[in-house]
């Protein structure tokens, strides 16, 4: 657990704000691994009392204690960058603002205080035998996809985004003027984030507002019929709605082409305590599968392992 200090908090666009943690140490972190933000003043602290509970006359939700909209549980966040220097470190966080957590974290300015648990999870891993790599991201996935970027750029990996979200307005990443939003789903250095560290990226839009029009699987799919040899220098890696994956997930099972996914779950601790984000894997006797925790098993899993319901 750690105690960070806000270095900034930024809109990135109607819904999505990027913020800035510095904290004095951390621990080594890997691409698709998170850390769980508890979303209230760490330094508050609340007078706890007895409430009086009998079987004829259960208590009445008339104080703060039961009518506050607070988040009780911490929420849990990919890392979508870090930078490293002498006097410590800065995590990034690109969140969206969908309740009472989220609100909060909107509202921070500079210098507040924040609880900061992690690095929670299993990263991605960079194929040393494989030069090319394509990112596939949907929605909220976006953001741990951008600290992967930096990761295969710096392994000299030759890599291309696929990024999808609703609308225009919805897109939590900053585009450069400088090359134009393909219509046809070709990737172009034209997403900030991911051309910083040379990533051509599409853009697919649900309505038509930027790029390819219709869904970013498709968009891949598309891309993906023109490369050859894909299965042997090819590593696919994606994040974001479950149907997004799954799609990504079994075209590339179904091609032979490696892909790894990070899963979304609902989680309460983010350590394997509590058992709320099992997910389906092949293996475990009789059944032909089992459960594991997508907090401390993932939240990456092979797309080969995966049973989909």
């Amino acid at each position: 657990m750690y105690a960070a200090a806000v270095a900034a908090n930024e809109k990135l666009c109607a819904a999505h704000g990027l913020l800035r943690l510095r904290v004095g140490s951390f621990p080594p972190t890997r691409p698709g691994q998170f850390v769980q933000v508890r979303c209230v003043d760490p330094a508050e602290r609340r007078e706890r009392r007895e409430v009086a509970w009998s079987a004829s006359q259960p208590p009445r939700a008339a104080h703060g204690d039961f009518v506050r909209a607070e988040p009780f549980l911490r929420r849990p966040f990919s890392l979508a960058g870090r930078r490293d220097a002498p006097g410590g470190v800065e995590l990034e966080i690109i969140y969206r603002v969908v309740g009472a957590g989220t609100a909060w974290l909107e509202g921070l300015r500079p210098g507040a205080a924040v609880s900061v648990l992690g690095p929670l999870g299993n990263g991605f891993s960079v194929r040393a035998g494989k030069p090319a790599a394509a990112i596939v991201a949907g929605g909220v996935g976006i953001p741990p996809m951008i600290y992967l970027a930096e990761a295969l750029a710096a392994a000299g990996k030759g890599a291309k985004a696929f990024c999808g979200v609703r609308s225009e307005h919805l897109l939590p990443l900053r585009l450069t003027g400088a090359a134009e939003v393909s219509p046809l789903g070709e990737p172009a250095l034209c997403a900030a984030e991911f051309a910083a560290h040379g990533v051509a990226t599409a853009i697919a839009t649900d309505d038509g507002s930027l790029g390819w029009r219709g869904l970013v699987p498709d968009a891949f799919e598309r891309w993906l019929g023109g490369q050859a040899d894909p299965s042997g220098r090819l590593v696919v890696y994606a994040c974001g709605p479950e149907a997004m994956m799954r799609a990504v997930g079994r075209l590339c099972v179904e091609r032979g082409i490696e892909c790894q996914l990070a899963l979304e779950r609902h989680m309460a601790c983010g350590m394997g305590t509590c058992q709320s984000c099992v997910v389906k894997v092949r293996g475990g006797g009789e059944r032909g599968w089992a459960y594991e925790l997508v907090c401390a098993d993932g939240p990456v899993f092979e797309a080969r392992q995966l049973v989909w319901d």
